[in-house]
């Protein structure tokens, strides 16, 4: 398989050997599908198929490379775990919610220093009504402290790049006059594009927004 592309898509029904993805359990077909949607963005995100006890029925190729005991989040034995009994019990909550109600949802949770696994909780359409309830998993591995994509947040929230840049510097955890400097622009500039950012992603305050940029970026 192809290194991941930020931004592909993969959707629909698609075989698990065209994704790289392989049977959980030796007794599954290899031929089996599996409905994933959502967005492989890059080597540090894997997708993983589970049931409501978190037993793994098929996983990306990447996965057990990725998840990991050091890194909090694992697969041992054909079973998804974390090694903090307490996050275990909120990834297992989550889950299952998202298959009582078919609804998707996301979880954070901690991983080695200095990252975080951003796990997005979708349930599977099953097509045999006697089939147990199953949710695809998509984690990624995220870097607390990296600075985000410009592009993207002026994509995503519709920014100008002005806006974009200010608004990658505050995510940063710069203050506004910081951002003047960096950027090499008034304070009044900065407050300026803080302000349209504000309006455009329709936030009451700066802690809004930086809680929907933890979301979208």
């Amino acid at each position: 398989m192809q290194k991941h592309v930020a931004e592909r898509r993969v959707s629909g029904s698609i075989p698990l050997a065209a994704l790289g993805m392989q049977p959980g359990n030796d007794h599954e077909n290899e031929n089996e599908e599996a409905s994933l949607t959502g967005y492989l963005h890059s080597d540090d995100t894997t997708v993983v198929v589970v049931d409501a006890d978190l037993n793994v029925a098929c996983s990306m190729s990447n996965a057990a490379g990725l998840l990991s005991a050091r890194e909090g989040l694992s697969i041992t034995n054909g079973r998804m775990s974390h090694d903090d009994a307490r996050v275990h019990q909120g990834l297992r909550l989550a889950l299952a919610n998202a298959l009582l109600h078919g609804q998707r949802s996301t979880i954070v949770v901690p991983g080695s220093w200095g990252h975080a696994w951003h796990v997005v909780v979708m349930p599977e359409a099953s097509t045999v009504s006697s089939a147990p309830p199953r949710a695809v998993l998509r984690i990624e591995r995220r870097h607390i402290f990296r600075r985000p994509d410009a592009g993207t947040l002026q994509s995503v929230l519709g920014l100008s790049q002005a806006e974009a840049r200010v608004l990658c510097e505050l995510i940063c955890g710069h203050c506004v006059g910081e951002c003047a400097h960096i950027l090499g622009v008034s304070v009044a500039t900065v407050r300026k594009h803080l302000a349209a950012t504000l309006k455009k992603t329709c936030c009451s305050r700066q802690s809004e927004l930086m809680r929907l940029v933890s979301i979208v970026t």
